[in-house]
């Protein structure tokens, strides 16, 4: 794929024509370089903005800024690609683009993409490996792009990364989608385990606050001792009948029992009754009255012995009675003690029979019980059963990665040719920039437990000083480009923020490096920059400065007070790498 021109439906709008190969740069520059306006400034003229243009036209995501300030804006990308010329239209705001004045969705602009096989993206899907994620590292989208080589999308993750770098590196990326997808197998599988293990509303469903293999042995027991019981039940049909039979003899037995006892003390009333005698005889009564020296006539005499007479027979016929009456009472207790003994003969037999023999309704409520003590049981094994499959799950997915391991290892070896290529090429960058220095690119395989297969490392000494690290950046795209492993790129586009922090002696190195790779192999190197990148080189430049500098120049943007000398034509404050 190679980048041929940039317009747009408006007047106003600079085009940008790029060189067929070589070097294109795009220049910022005072419109007034007398002016002694501080104020005045080429950052936001718009070199940046070709950028996020370009990723518009190749299928990027709705810029909200840009659909607010450029509405109905129609822009133009013009590229080739295996000999075929490919012109494409947006409009902001739009859902549909147009190819070689085909119109469709940007879905199906998407798909074309992809099949064109700028990118030999794998016949069968990998996420994260994409057309959109590949191009980020020929045109780097924003401004957090320049903070690590390794990321130009700054919100990837650490196998986003390595995926793409393995992908253009040349290296069997299907290495790395493996451990991916293990690690995140395990992650899931320990999670699973963990949350049954930790997770206080799955534990209350399964087995409550106990511990699992004690209640499952606890249950276990039970369930043996009940089946046991019930394997010895023997039910009577006439269990009812015989219950009620058996009560109704303890009612008879309760009621025979008081029968006795009151007549029992019917009897001990009698027998009482029967002791009490006459407290005084009528001698008695006449002694007293004799020592009292009185004398009673004669008639007095005669009627108290009638008196005494009578108050005899009283007490003779009031005994006899009481006689006769105990002597009914003891036959009637003789009686009720023989029915009371015989009572409770028949209710002990009722109450052996009904011990030895069960009601159904009792049958069915312990086999119920049963069933219920067999559905915890099941529970309770559910419970072991998961936490053992996920921690057996996850044993196994550990012993994979560490075949996988293994695998990367015994790969990076046989391959030890290629991966010295890529040392030695990185090499040979960054000493261009930076004299001989120990430095290159090294793969190693990372065995720890993580998502990551490879260890892409690289290497300028004190990368992390001003510009050494943006020169990092430089070298490993620039690898990328010359390597050409399952991509067909035949450009990178640098903006101004790579050379802003680089010595004026490294960013001449760097434009006679990427000069002297494209006039070797036909590539070409784009790159924004403001005037004073160029005017710091001059003086190291000599000669070359026309062929590096001036001669390839195919756009200057100005700070025009009016957006006449920028980008747009227009002026126009949006913050348009603000992308979603």
């Amino acid at each position: 794929m190679r980048l041929i021109e940039l317009t747009s439906n408006r007047s106003s709008f600079k085009p940008v024509r790029f060189n067929e190969s070589g070097l294109s740069l795009i220049v910022g520059r005072h419109s007034n370089p007398n002016s002694r306006d501080s104020t005045s400034t080429y950052n936001g003229v718009g070199k940046s903005l070709i950028v996020t243009l370009i990723h518009f036209c190749m299928g990027g995501k709705r810029n909200p800024q840009i659909e607010e300030h450029l509405v109905d804006w129609q822009f133009n990308l013009v590229f080739t690609h295996d000999n075929a010329r490919y012109e494409v239209t947006r409009t902001v705001g739009e859902t549909r683009v147009s190819l070689n004045g085909e119109d469709m969705p940007l879905a199906e602009y998407k798909r074309r993409l992809s099949a064109m096989a700028i990118f030999q993206l794998p016949e069968i899907e990998v996420p994260f490996l994409t057309f959109k994620s590949l191009l980020s590292f020929f045109v780097r989208p924003r401004r957090s792009s320049y903070v690590s080589y390794a990321f130009p999308e700054s919100k990837w993750k650490d196998y986003q990364s390595v995926l793409c770098q393995s992908y253009l590196l040349g290296l069997d990326y299907q290495l790395a989608v493996q451990k991916h997808d293990l690690k995140k197998n395990l992650d899931e599988q320990l999670t699973q385990a963990e949350k049954y293990r930790k997770d206080s509303d799955l534990r209350q469903y399964y087995v409550g606050d106990r511990n699992a293999e004690v209640e499952l042995a606890e249950i276990e027991r039970e369930i043996g001792e009940l089946e046991n019981r019930l394997s010895e039940f023997e039910v009577a049909s006439d269990y009812t009948d015989r219950k009620q039979r058996a009560d109704q003899l303890h009612e008879s037995q309760l009621s025979l029992s008081n029968e006795i006892v009151a007549s029992q003390n019917l009897i001990a009333d009698i027998e009482l009754a029967l002791e009490v005698r006459s407290d005084i005889s009528s001698e008695q009564l006449l002694a007293l009255y004799e020592e009292a020296r009185l004398s009673f006539p004669g008639a007095v005499v005669k009627r108290l012995n009638d008196v005494e007479d009578f108050y005899r027979k009283l007490g003779d016929n009031r005994r006899q009675r009481l006689l006769t009456e105990q002597r009914e009472i003891e036959a009637s207790l003789t009686n009720l003690e023989s029915r009371l003994k015989e009572t409770e003969s028949q209710l002990d037999a009722e109450l052996q029979y009904l011990n030895a023999h069960s009601a159904l309704d009792e049958y069915t409520e312990n086999n119920r019980y049963l069933s219920e003590l067999h559905a915890k049981k099941a529970k309770i094994q559910d419970y072991i059963r998961l936490l053992d499959l996920y921690t057996e799950q996850a044993q196994e997915t550990r012993l994979e990665m560490g075949q996988a391991n293994l695998r990367t290892s015994r790969y990076l070896k046989n391959t030890k040719a290629e991966l010295d290529k890529l040392m030695s090429v990185f090499r040979k960058f960054a000493q261009a920039l930076y004299g001989v220095v120990p430095s290159g690119l090294t793969v190693s395989n990372n065995d720890g437990e993580n998502k990551v297969r490879f260890d892409i490392d690289a290497h300028i000494p004190y990368d992390q000083a001003d510009g050494i690290n943006q020169g990092k950046i430089f070298c490993f795209d620039l690898l990328l480009l010359i390597l050409q492993q399952r991509h067909s790129m035949q450009f990178v586009f640098h903006d101004n923020r790579l050379f802003a922090d680089m010595d004026p002696h490294q960013r001449l190195s760097l434009f006679k490096l990427a000069n002297e790779v494209c006039e070797e192999f036909g590539f070409q190197y784009i790159a924004s920059l403001n005037d004073d990148v160029i005017e710091s080189v001059q003086p190291q430049a000599g000669d070359e400065f026309e062929k590096l500098f001036v001669e390839p120049v195919v756009l200057e943007l100005t700070d025009a007070r009016n957006g006449t000398g920028k980008l747009l034509g227009i002026q126009v404050d949006m913050r348009y790498e603000s992308e979603t």
